[in-house]
């Protein structure tokens, strides 16, 4: 998938959808019940100049080129369409439990009251969509008005999608990387492959369209972008920051992880980074850190289902360093503290839980590792910001346990002594806190 060339970058600028972007946004995947809108094939005297692309950004990438590969577009309002669709899919039981999530991202302080995330997942970011490859349809997309005319973000999102369709015809995009994600460190928490695989894939497609870019309209090609897109393009697409830092992950970091890669061996240290890919997140951000292989330093938490009779488990799911800052930097709006929050993680868990019968009322329940005793203490520091900037008032109950409430939660922090973590548990309501804290004699 590529966004828009200039709402990436402005993202730039400045695993909860964390949990639930994945499942229900979907990037590339391709729901068999709401299966993807047949395309609209290019013109023919077009065909030409779309291999043309395709044979230079195989030359630039390395990759040969995948012949089963069917091309086309589709417009912006029939791909917003496609993804409305699949909420329609959801059952009771699942339209419950995303209504609980908009209430667990509530409860991170990282979405409002009005936001809606069937809007943002249905609307809002099938908006900055400028193109995708499906892999299970072997389909190259380009969003846009099947008109025959390519401009210059038209071309370098072609190069993007053809790697895709390169990395797939090699890999098996369908395929690739499941003996990572189905293995026991993914599973206790020690690796973040459900996000760093992705990040892999959609780096090494844009640092291959920017050099595509370069070598087919200059230097200056991003300039040469901005001159064909209308000012107020991008006026109405309204996505909160967190969700929009998150989901331009994979545009911003991830490139210059591979980059780094390139930097040091070329396209060959990219291809050997499928075999032996980015564990965390934290590699992705420190390539010192991808080069010793440092992996997350302690298994999951404690799970609360069996003090939470009536509850169910909503999502459970590695917390890494990239979520750690893209949580500071929405509630305090401090890059650089933001950066220092997240510096040292070692290891980190979110886990969701939602009461049965009322969705309004959830329980987050986040688990936090440091490498030093000094990372700790910087992320606490910050942490009292944060809780601040949504008007917590905080009250101490003993030496490393706090408790707070603010409006429409109440919660604690304590230093889990076993597991040498950070453990912070919210919830929309004092009886349900009770709940989540039953096994702390602390805040009896």
């Amino acid at each position: 998938m590529r966004p828009a060339r200039n709402l990436a970058s402005l993202a730039a600028l400045p695993a909860c959808v964390l949990l639930a972007a994945g499942c229900i946004f979907g990037g590339d995947d391709n729901d068999d019940d709401v299966p993807f809108p047949s395309l609209t094939p290019f013109p023919a005297d077009l065909a030409t100049r779309l291999h043309e692309i395709r044979d230079r950004v195989s030359q630039i990438r390395g990759l040969p080129p995948y012949e089963n590969v069917e091309e086309g577009t589709v417009s912006q309002e029939t791909l917003e369409g496609h993804y409305s669709a699949s909420f329609d899919e959801l059952d009771e039981e699942e339209t419950a439990d995303l209504d609980a999530l908009e209430v667990v991202l509530r409860l991170l302080g990282v979405i409002e009251e009005g936001d809606d995330l069937q809007q943002i997942f249905g609307e809002e970011f099938a908006g900055i969509i400028a193109g995708l490859y499906v892999p299970e349809d072997d389909s190259l997309v380009l969003i846009s008005a099947a008109d025959g005319n390519l401009g210059v973000q038209d071309e370098i999102t072609l190069a993007h999608e053809y790697v895709h369709s390169f990395q797939d015809g090699v890999y098996d995009i369908e395929e690739y990387g499941k003996e990572f994600t189905d293995s026991d460190l993914e599973e206790d928490g020690f690796t973040q492959y459900t996000e760093t695989l992705d990040c892999l894939i959609e780096g090494d497609a844009s640092l291959a369209d920017e050099q595509y870019a370069v070598q087919a309209f200059g230097p200056d090609w991003l300039a040469q972008v901005a001159a064909e897109t209308p000012p107020d393009a991008f006026a109405d697409i309204d996505i909160p920051e967190f969700l929009s830092r998150a989901f331009s992950f994979n545009y911003n970091e991830c490139p210059e992880f591979v980059r780094a890669l390139y930097a040091e061996g070329g396209w060959d240290a990219v291809d050997a980074a499928y075999i032996d890919p980015p564990d965390t997140t934290e590699q992705v951000m420190h390539a010192d850190k991808y080069q010793g292989r440092e992996l997350a330093n302690t298994g999951p938490p404690v799970d609360l289902t069996q003090d939470l009779e009536g509850w169910k488990l909503l999502d459970s799911s590695q917390f890494g360093e990239f979520d750690v800052y893209n949580w500071a930097a929405t509630l305090i709006g401090d890059e650089e503290a933001a950066r220092i929050t997240g510096a040292g993680w070692g290891s980190g868990w979110v886990r969701a839980y939602r009461d049965e019968a009322d969705p309004s009322r959830a329980i987050v329940q986040l688990s936090l590792g440091w490498d030093t005793q000094n990372d700790l203490i910087e992320f606490l520091g910050i942490y009292d910001v944060m809780l601040t900037a949504m008007g917590a008032q905080v009250e101490p109950v003993s030496e490393g346990n706090a408790r707070w409430t603010a409006e429409g939660q109440t919660g604690v922090l304590f230093l889990d002594d076993v597991l040498e973590r950070i453990e912070i548990r919210v919830a929309t309501d004092a009886d349900a806190l009770k709940l989540a804290t039953a096994d702390l004699a602390q805040f009896d």
